[in-house]
């Protein structure tokens, strides 16, 4: 809510309305998410900032207070005066990327480090030292001390979720120094095609993650629209190839199943676990799959009438 383009923060107070926060986040829980945010606030609020600078140091928190009405569905946050000059810094370092990509994410480690990222798609690489990372990412002083703990619990896990539910990616590798590891160099970092779930809902779950085949379905996407695309993975899973990625790819390069309706059985695994997040129509209402099923007004449908119903053409994948 606060832009490149504020001068001051003359409203220091800042309203979420429940309903449209709850909408965006595909939240289906009814009434939990009032209370998800009220910890989330007083997290916020008992958090310290300091903010060191040459003549003085200024301690405050990230919100300074926040109310709630009882029943009126909106929750209003207070920034402290203290925090003004750091919060309007924001248009000189100001990076713009889809909100939407950070809510994807589940690691709060994922989240800084595409944070950290994406302001360097147009320039493809950044290099850190393993300090600046460790500040970074919260660390303690005893938190994850070797690098291979960090490797293996931050660094790669987090490149993974930005590779797969990102707008970004990028490549990296560590800096050495007399076989010590100093730092790392990100690089090939660039902007890429958005693969929506309803697209990424029909690769079979082992290969959503493969490089080659998440880079076929964006070439096609920006060639031929993603209509072809979800044709051409619909026609590859009723054909259930021994080798999927390399028909897929065929299948896209030479329009094969041109006009395919599905109607056969799927791949094994393409239905199986629907990601949390995905979008389903069903009549004229959207619901949002939550542990591997869609809750209604009428009840739960759980994964196999979800999935028969998707493939029959009852129920449908859309964009959230």
């Amino acid at each position: 809510m606060i832009t490149p383009n504020d001068n001051t923060l003359e409203k220091k107070f800042y309203r979420i309305q429940i309903k449209e926060f709850e909408q965006f986040l595909g939240w289906q829980k009814s009434g939990e998410i009032f209370e998800y945010i009220k910890k989330v606030a007083d997290k916020l609020r008992m958090t310290t900032i300091k903010i060191f600078k040459p003549d003085v140091t200024i301690v405050t928190s990230w919100i300074a207070s926040y109310k709630y009405p009882h029943n009126k569905g909106w929750i209003e946050f207070e920034f402290s005066s203290n925090l003004e000059s750091e919060l309007l810094r924001l248009k000189e370092q100001f990076t713009q990327y889809y909100l939407k990509n950070v809510a994807k994410l589940k690691s709060q480690y994922s989240i800084r480090l595409y944070e950290l990222l994406r302001q360097y798609a147009g320039v493809g690489q950044r290099k850190e030292s393993i300090a600046n990372l460790r500040a970074m990412f919260g660390l303690e002083i005893n938190e994850y001390k070797l690098y291979g703990h960090l490797k293996s619990r931050i660094l790669e896990p987090s490149y993974k979720e930005i590779i797969q539910k990102t707008d970004i990616e990028f490549d990296w590798e560590p800096i050495k120094e007399a076989r010590k590891v100093v730092g790392i160099l990100f690089y090939n970092i660039k902007q890429k095609t958005f693969i929506s779930n309803r697209i990424l809902s029909l690769v079979p779950k082992k290969f959503r993650e493969n490089r080659q085949v998440l880079n076929t379905i964006r070439k096609y996407i920006e060639l031929c629209g993603e209509d072809y695309t979800v044709e051409k993975l619909n026609y590859t899973n009723s054909r259930n190839p021994k080798r999927w990625t390399d028909y897929f790819f065929k299948a896209c390069e030479n329009d094969y199943g041109a006009g395919y309706t599905p109607g056969q059985e799927p791949l094994p695994g393409v239905f199986e676990a629907l990601d949390d997040g995905v979008k389903i129509e069903i009549g004229d209402q959207i619901y949002t799959v939550q542990g591997g099923m869609v809750s209604t007004g009428q009840g739960v449908i759980p994964q196999g009438p979800l999935a028969r119903g998707i493939r029959e053409g009852k129920f449908k994948i859309v964009e959230g």
